[in-house]
């Protein structure tokens, strides 16, 4: 149930004395007084969100000690555990219109959580897919919120909710199919970067053959962990957030998603670059270990920044004409 409070800055000394008001004071009144929308759902709908999330969270609880365990074992994912407080704070920045929307039950969100649930379980047999499964699982949240909210606020909650796809880990096939091309990539692009500065260096597919300055060869291999896939995740989610929360048109926020993805490669580029140049110097103990991450989590400055003035340049220089 929605109620619409008005309070009136006018004292009551000065209202009109009669009881009813003309349809011109009525217009000066609405149009002089703050609306301000509250959603107070009764007892019943408190109940009902109670018990459908309590039946959702015990459904959903084996895939979610797979996925923490997932996240703390493999330094691949372990940025699953920020993006449902980054969802949280997606939905935060759009409280007003949210509180502005008025919920109501809608029948298709029970049957988007029927078709989800069955997918979820022939996920998990026959076809013994988890990946497959878990994304039916975000998919009977968005079910859920939709049932219990209707088409107004999901309006305004459907790319928070569909946003926690980032925190569930890719299969290890699809992630070696992805990050094989990435790392042969890294390779020959730190060649070409290298070779520039006179740089003896030669790859073949992510392995790299390297002369340093005193002479010393030495054979490198781009590793699965060096391939970018970690940094091309965060900044395909930083880019998705980034076009959410700025009110820009449709074209320039797709433009902001798709520009994500070269960035996150450029930089992850830049960072081979980097580890095959300390070796070239001699010293290789600088492009290893606590040095070689370093510089992949430094990587993360140049990479905001890039797509910081992209935003910048996108939002100052193509300026949409309105009408008169």
């Amino acid at each position: 149930m929605v109620s619409i409070m008005m309070q009136s800055k006018s004292n009551r000394s000065e209202q009109p004395s009669a009881k009813n008001p003309s349809s011109m004071e009525l217009a000066e009144l609405v149009q002089k007084e703050p609306i301000s929308i509250v959603w107070s759902p009764q007892r019943s709908t408190w109940i009902k969100i109670a018990i459908l999330s309590g039946l959702m969270l015990f459904l959903q609880m084996p895939h979610l000690r797979w996925l923490v365990k997932k996240w703390i074992g493999d330094p691949n994912w372990s940025h699953g555990f920020v993006i449902p407080l980054f969802s949280l704070y997606l939905l935060y920045s759009r409280r007003n219109a949210l509180f502005a929307a008025k919920p109501r039950i809608s029948v298709w969100g029970l049957v988007l959580m029927i078709l989800c649930l069955a997918g979820e379980i022939l996920g998990i047999f026959p076809v013994r897919n988890y990946w497959i499964s878990q994304l039916f699982m975000v998919g009977m949240i968005f079910g859920l919120v939709w049932y219990l909210a209707g088409g107004q606020v999901m309006r305004v909650v459907w790319l928070p909710i569909l946003f926690l796809i980032f925190a569930i880990p890719l299969p290890e096939l699809l992630y070696s199919r992805i990050a094989l091309p990435l790392q042969n990539f890294a390779a020959r692009g730190a060649v070409a970067i290298l070779q520039l500065f006179k740089v003896s260096i030669s790859s073949i597919a992510s392995s790299l053959h390297i002369i340093s300055r005193s002479g010393v060869e030495r054979n490198l291999t781009v590793a699965e962990a060096c391939s970018g896939m970690r940094l091309l995740m965060a900044f395909l989610a930083l880019g998705v957030a980034m076009a959410y929360l700025d009110y820009k048109p449709i074209w320039q926020r797709v433009i902001l998603v798709i520009a994500a993805i070269p960035i996150a490669i450029f930089c992850n580029v830049i960072r081979v670059a980097i580890t095959c140049w300390m070796y070239y110097i001699d010293e290789p103990e600088l492009g290893q270990d606590f040095m070689h991450h370093f510089t992949g989590v430094l990587m993360l400055i140049p990479a905001f920044a890039m797509l910081w003035v992209l935003a910048w340049i996108i939002q100052h220089i193509f300026v949409e004409e309105t009408e008169s």
